[in-house]
C-alpha cells in the first residue's frame, strides 16, 4: 500500500481544501459508479447528511455503539488512509430516495466551505456513528470519505 503524506489527510489545508472542491467541480450527473448502489447524485446527499449533520444541517439519531465509538473510531481516523471499495454503511447514512445532481452538489460546496471556515471543535456536533469527534478528526474523516466516493465515481 502506498504510503501518503501526513498532509494529505489535513482537510484545513488550503490545498487539500481546495483539491476536494475541484473533485466535487469536475463530478456531473453522467459520472459512473465503480462500486456500489448510489448513483452520482445520492453519493453527493450521502456526503451532505454524513458531513452536514456536523454542522447542523442534518439531524440524525445517535447510531454507535461501543464498537463504532472506540475501535472504529480508532482504526479509521489514526490508522487507515482509506475506506476500501465497498465497505459498509451506517444506516443513518444510507441513501435510497431520488436527488437533483446540481441541488446537492450545491449543497457539498456550501457545507465543505463551511466545514474549512471552522475554528473550534465546539463548532462541531456529535457524528452519528463515531461520536464525539474534534474539529481535526472531522477534517481527517471528511477528507477519507469524500476520497472514498469520489473514487467510486472514478475522481
Amino acid at each position: 500500500m502506498k504510503v501518503q503524506k501526513a498532509a494529505y489527510l489535513d482537510f484545513y489545508d488550503e490545498k487539500v481544501f481546495r483539491s476536494i472542491l475541484s473533485r466535487l467541480e469536475n463530478l456531473n450527473p453522467n459520472s459512473e459508479r465503480q462500486w456500489g448502489k448510489m448513483d452520482v447524485a445520492q453519493m453527493i446527499h450521502h456526503l451532505n447528511v454524513a458531513i452536514g449533520s456536523g454542522l447542523g444541517y442534518y439531524n440524525l439519531p445517535d447510531a454507535g455503539n461501543l464498537m463504532s465509538k472506540s475501535f472504529n473510531k480508532w482504526m479509521i481516523l489514526s490508522v487507515l488512509k482509506r475506506f476500501p471499495a465497498g465497505s459498509k454503511t451506517a444506516n443513518t447514512l444510507k441513501v435510497e430516495s431520488v436527488f437533483d445532481f446540481d441541488t446537492e452538489k450545491r449543497q457539498l460546496k456550501e457545507i465543505l466551505e463551511k466545514a474549512y471556515q471552522t475554528k473550534t471543535d465546539s463548532d462541531w456536533s456529535t457524528h452519528t456513528y463515531f461520536g464525539q469527534l474534534t474539529r481535526k478528526q472531522w477534517g481527517r474523516l471528511i477528507v477519507i470519505h469524500c476520497n472514498h466516493h469520489f473514487r467510486q465515481f472514478s475522481n
